[in-house]
């Protein structure tokens, strides 16, 4: 009976489709959508520096290869 018990209930009192385990998804899921949302931002500014003409690199102080570098890295990289 106690080793029906403790597949039952996850230990803490937490019960399947309690609030503790909904709040716990919950905070998953925002995070996940903060991470993609990062990650779109980052793509959509890299993208926008590479379209940069050498003038518009010169009024915000990046030179063109700096601006490729960045631009080349991968959406998930800082």
């Amino acid at each position: 009976m106690t080793l029906i018990r403790s597949f039952a209930r996850p230990a803490g009192g937490q019960t399947i489709g309690g609030r503790t385990v909904l709040a716990a998804a919950g905070r998953l899921a925002a995070a996940a959508m903060a991470t993609v949302g990062l990650w779109r931002r980052r793509a959509r500014g890299r993208r926008d520096l590479a379209s940069l003409s050498d003038r518009d690199l010169r009024d915000i102080g990046i030179d063109r290869f700096t601006a490729r570098r960045e631009a080349a890295k991968p959406f998930w990289r800082a």
